[in-house]
């Protein structure tokens, strides 16, 4: 028989999903975060090709944020190298020159997580769930046998 403590653990732990789930989802609606896989090298070693990162919209943004930009429905994630009132000048950590001129308009979100666990959670999520959700109704089925 499974003990409390574990069954507490286990929901605590659910609960602590379905409430980041439910912040994710709305976040999403409202437009203020996207997440988006990294096609190019041109942030090598700071973010590889294939990782997966987190963007989150915001109202300012400054010298050396990394930030993602929309042109001719095309995704660049570049590091700000200068701010001149509303011209913004972008560039790849491993690119040897500076892209062209943007907007702050043109600008996606900052980048707020990257690789690592992000990409563990985006690459395995059925499975996580999954096993999540056996191990929840497992202990629901030891529960319904000690009562």
């Amino acid at each position: 028989m499974l003990n409390k403590t574990l069954k507490i653990t286990i929901n605590v732990i659910l609960i602590i999903i379905i409430v980041l789930l439910s912040i994710y989802a709305l976040l999403r609606f409202t437009n203020k975060i996207e997440i988006l896989k990294v096609e190019t090298g041109s942030m090598r070693d700071k973010i590889n090709v294939g990782d997966y990162i987190l963007i989150h919209k915001q109202s300012n943004y400054k010298v050396n944020d990394i930030v993602t930009y929309k042109i001719n429905e095309s995704y660049i994630t570049h590091r700000i190298v200068e701010i001149d009132e509303d011209k913004i000048i972008t560039k790849g950590d491993a690119n040897n020159v500076e892209d062209s001129e943007i907007t702050k308009e043109d600008i996606i979100g900052k980048v707020i997580v990257k690789g690592g666990f992000l990409n563990f959670l985006i690459r395995y999520k059925y499975i996580l769930i999954c096993i999540f959700l056996i191990i929840y109704l497992i202990t629901c089925l030891f529960d319904k046998k000690e009562k």
